[in-house]
């Protein structure tokens, strides 16, 4: 019977904890929403309820402040004074002290509490901590700041980080910077931490004011005797983020003598400077590590790193004639010869095969090469999928389309829902758009419209929109049909079969809404072939007359770079750069036509 009691008893005492519980968090909760809404006085009443249930700091801070901010000056400096009395030891008492003189403006009285406060420090970390940011809480950054360099003084610790928050928060992003490469000298672990610091910065710096004070900061590290080389390390990040790859490049290679690395990490850079298109920058990366000997672990991989971006060069028609291209052909077979034909060399086979087809007229050797290299043993089930695509290109090439869409539909079958069945499935469906049978070719495009792929679902939209634009109103397809064989001749590299269709098209439907898709694809010609003064005039037809349609921003994009990259008219593609972000700010090309824009900028 007693043991039964004195369950009871435990219970009641448990409910009424409970309820004590929940009803101090249920006027934590409306003591913050009235503070926030800066009722005062209510704010106050329960603020003093919960300090004195739970003998928090924090509470008591919303209390005093209640106070202060309702001029309530004698109340609130006797209860802050009853709180110094109490915790002598605790130096942030006389901060909210300091700061209520403030409020009622006796500088003197308020600047000796705080001098106070300092003095009172016991130089213990959390201590410091915690005094600084009962500074920072009033906006007194000096003083936080002096609290910092109070506790770096006595060695209790450098607080690095700390201080750099202080400086980011006052925007003194020179002392910032500072701190965080000091941070860095303290340990090459802190790396990361400060690249991501710096990183969001950077992000927010839309005049690069910021980024031109981390760049000299850096470049004056590097430059001192001995040098930390993970200041090298940081400056080729930097470079990296600004998409100055030429310049990290030179960093790179310092680094990489001065520790000997045999060109590993430059070979990291060459592959992100492909991803970028800076196809120099690779270029001159790989030469680096070609240099270094053919007796060093990465000569194989940059010799045909080399390859594939003097292939690049030339799919950007930056390397035409054909003994360059007969040249390049070569290079590439003795690459295999000495290398073999393996998984580590199907990039390369892939690339000569498309090279023999597409700009040689060997598709007969293209063919034999890919069939050998689908048929090796042991082959990843992704090179191999790879493979058959280009494959299936090269019997597009020839014509066989029947045979392209067997070898495409292998593809997509042994790739279901990732990466390269969508494009095995984008290849099909454009095969379909070529035979004419646009129904079904639509169905397929919609279906890769949310596929993972960026390149794939923005293709497969500009299809499926491309069909339904011309199908409703013409029962007979015809603009749409002499479209298809136009660009089924582009991609067959019969530019002169596709210019005469497309100027056929031109003339029987001028008014046809499927004619900016016609200027489109002949600027795109005649810019493959150098004649960029037909490309300029086609790409400016569709900004000039067609503004409103889905492919003005594209053009404008295109003749930006036509201009930057081929004709060198930096100042021309600025301008085409800035009319893109000013006229269609949704645009997906506006983030690189900005990036493009303000490198253009800083180097004028």
């Amino acid at each position: 019977m007693l043991k039964f009691q004195y369950t009871i008893y435990i219970l009641l005492l448990f409910q009424i904890y409970s309820f004590s519980q929940n009803n101090t968090g249920n006027d934590i909760q409306l003591a913050h929403e009235y503070y926030r809404s800066k009722d005062y006085d209510k704010a106050e009443v329960l603020f003093k309820k919960v300090f004195e249930k739970t003998n928090a700091k924090i509470y008591f801070t919303y209390y005093a402040n209640c106070l202060i901010e309702q001029s309530k000056f004698e109340i609130a400096e006797k209860e802050i004074k009853k709180q110094i009395r109490k915790h002598r030891n605790d130096p942030s008492y006389n901060v909210d002290l300091g700061y209520l003189y403030k409020k009622k403006g006796n500088d003197v009285n308020s600047k000796k509490f705080y001098e106070k406060a300092l003095k009172k420090l016991q130089y213990k970390p959390s201590q410091i901590r915690g005094l600084a940011s009962v500074f920072m809480q009033r906006k007194e950054y000096s003083y936080a700041e002096k609290t910092y360099i109070e506790g770096r003084t006595k060695g209790v610790d450098n607080f690095r980080s700390e201080l750099a928050n202080l400086y980011a928060v006052q925007r003194k992003y020179n002392k910032m910077i500072n701190e965080y490469l000091d941070f860095l000298q303290e340990a090459r672990s802190n790396l990361s931490i400060v690249q991501n610091r710096m990183q969001y910065f950077m992000k927010k710096d839309i005049d690069n004011d910021f980024s031109d004070l981390l760049r000299v900061a850096l470049l004056k590290r590097v430059q001192k005797p001995n040098s930390n080389f993970v200041y090298a390390r940081m400056l080729v990040w930097f470079f990296m983020q600004r998409r100055e790859f030429d310049k990290a490049l030179f960093q790179e290679k310092a680094i990489d003598k001065r520790l000997l690395f045999y060109g590993k990490k430059v070979l990291v850079l060459a592959e992100t400077a492909i991803e970028n298109n800076d196809l120099e920058t690779a270029s001159n990366a790989y030469k680096y590590v070609i240099n270094l000997g053919k007796n060093k672990p990465y000569y194989q991989k940059a010799k045909l790193g080399l390859l594939d971006v003097e292939f690049l060069k030339t799919k950007k028609g930056l390397i035409k004639t054909d003994e360059k291209l007969l040249d390049l052909e070569k290079e590439f077979l003795s690459a295999l010869n000495s290398f073999g034909v393996n998984s580590k060399t199907i990039k390369s086979i892939i690339n000569l095969a498309h090279l023999q087809t597409f700009y040689l007229n060997k598709a007969d050797a293209a063919e034999k090469l890919l069939t050998n290299a689908v048929n090796l043993k042991n082959l990843d089930s992704k090179l191999s999928t790879i493979c058959k695509i280009e494959l299936g290109d090269v019997l597009v090439f020839e014509n066989d389309l029947d045979y392209a869409a067997l070898i495409y539909g292998q593809a997509e079958k042994e790739n279901k829902g990732n990466l390269y069945g969508d494009k095995a499935k984008l290849k099909k469906a454009k095969l379909a758009y070529y035979a004419n049978n646009f129904r079904w070719a639509k169905a397929q495009f919609d279906a890769l419209k949310t596929s993972t792929s960026k390149p794939v679902s923005n293709d497969a939209l500009l299809y499926s929109i491309r069909i339904s634009e011309n199908t409703e109103d013409d029962s007979l397809q015809t603009s749409l049909k002499a479209f298809a064989k136009a660009e089924l001749f582009v991609f067959r590299h019969k530019n002169d079969s596709a210019l005469y269709v497309l100027d056929t098209l031109i003339i029987a439907n001028s008014n046809h809404q499927i004619i900016d898709d016609a200027y489109l694809l002949k600027a795109e010609i005649y810019e493959s072939e150098n004649n960029f003064v037909k490309a300029e005039e086609n790409y400016k037809k569709i900004i000039d007359n067609y503004s409103w349609d889905i492919l003005a921003d594209l053009a404008m994009f295109k003749l930006g770079l036509m201009y930057e990259e081929k004709l060198i008219k930096k100042e021309q593609a600025a301008e085409f750069y800035k009319k893109l972000m000013i006229e269609y700010p949704s645009s997906i090309r506006v983030t690189e036509a900005r990036r493009r824009y303000r490198k253009i900028r800083e180097g004028s």
